[in-house]
């Protein structure tokens, strides 16, 4: 665990030592439409998504006890013996972690408007991810696969938490990608020409596994949970940077409908 923290904090300082040495240029364009429309979209989501839950009720100990391991399909079986308050921990530590290290990119990017750029579209990446998440959650109302097991260590109330009900997908994994895809491709394009691209991926990319796997550790996701919140979140940290890419081609309002155009210029 402390190896893994070491490796996600090596990485976030490999990117500040490189941004505070190398001038980048602007990498990235920002349109205040584009930029209103994902934010809005991001907090309809997340809005829509808490809606949704405030309606979930908790699992009755009737519901407990019906609670079948075999008819949990074969994948994620498994998940439904695990239990550990430790891996919980970890898990959470390494969160705040990944989702930290962009942070230090927008920081050390901040001797010009590219820290600006970086810091908004992180803004809109984890809206995103989240409001996408937490509908997901309240949508599917998937038991969670500590509820499963009968371990008398497993306090009776834990079972009974309206959160206990929203197991699909994994949020700490869908963040934990989300930051670790965004950090790397971001890093990557402001520093083509950086040796230590590859180990700024490989920290990330590390560092958001094991988040997914201690979530499974600690009883609290099946493994396609994982699967499906390291989607989301590597899908949006990719996508909304690459969506800010100068040179690429953009869709704007006008006063006459919308505006095609492609953005080739460098700031």
């Amino acid at each position: 665990m402390v190896l893994i923290v070491s490796v996600e904090l090596g990485a976030a300082l490999i990117v500040a030592a490189e941004a505070a040495s190398a001038q980048s240029t602007s990498a990235y364009r920002l349109d205040v439409y584009r930029e209103s429309g994902l934010l809005i979209s991001g907090a309809g989501l997340l809005f829509a998504g808490l809606a949704v839950q405030s309606n979930q009720q908790p699992l009755t100990q009737a519901e407990i006890d019906a609670l079948d391991r075999n008819q949990v399909n074969w994948l994620d079986r498994s998940a439904t013996e695990q239990w550990s308050t430790g891996a919980d921990m970890a898990s959470d530590v390494l969160l705040v972690t990944s989702v930290a290290s962009p942070l230090v990119l927008t920081i050390a990017e901040a001797r010009g408007a590219e820290g600006v750029r970086v810091g908004i579209m992180y803004a809109e990446t984890v809206l995103l991810n989240n409001g996408i998440v937490q509908l997901l959650k309240g949508v599917t109302d998937r038991t969670r696969p500590f509820a499963y097991n009968d371990d008398p260590g497993i306090p009776a109330e834990k079972k009974m938490e309206k959160t206990t009900r929203r197991s699909f997908p994994s949020g700490h994994t869908g963040n934990a990608f989300a930051a670790a895809v965004f950090l790397a491709s971001t890093y990557s394009r402001l520093h083509p020409e950086s040796p230590v691209r590859k180990w700024v991926w490989a920290g990330s990319l590390t560092a958001a596994t094991a988040t997914g796997y201690l979530r499974y550790e600690a009883g609290k996701h099946f493994p396609t949970d994982i699967i499906a919140g390291a989607v989301v979140g590597a899908s949006l940290g990719y996508l909304v940077p690459k969506l800010h890419e100068t040179g690429n081609v953009y869709v704007t309002p006008s006063s006459g409908g919308v505006t095609l155009g492609v953005v080739i210029g460098l700031h």
